[in-house]
């Protein structure tokens, strides 16, 4: 029974720190509508869907995420993304051409 609470517990902490994690990461919390937002660093690759440039904790980001509207109407950072370093970022363009071949295949 401890354990469980325990657990509980930790996963309200985890929820917690992710949603303030988040908060701090989505200053805008209304998106542009349009292909790209450059004065935002948002730039749309689908219906709720973009790639946002930002900085956190003095480090470059790419994030690449879906979003949802809450229910006061406002545009919102989900769970679901990915946040690549600027290395990464680099990484993943030079294997770009790459992955283009594997989808040509499929």
């Amino acid at each position: 029974m401890g354990v469980q609470l325990y657990v509980s517990k930790r996963k309200k902490k985890k929820s917690y720190k992710s949603e303030k994690r988040l908060k701090a990461e989505a200053k805008p919390s209304k998106v542009t509508e349009g292909q790209g937002s450059e004065e935002e660093g948002m730039f749309q690759i689908g219906k709720m869907r973009y790639v946002r440039v930002s900085c956190f904790k003095g480090k470059a980001l790419v994030d690449i995420r879906e979003f949802y509207t809450d229910k006061e109407g406002s545009v919102k950072p989900g769970r679901k993304g990915i946040a690549l370093s600027a290395e990464q970022w680099n990484q993943l363009k030079e294997i770009v051409p790459e992955i283009d071949a594997a989808v040509k295949k499929l």
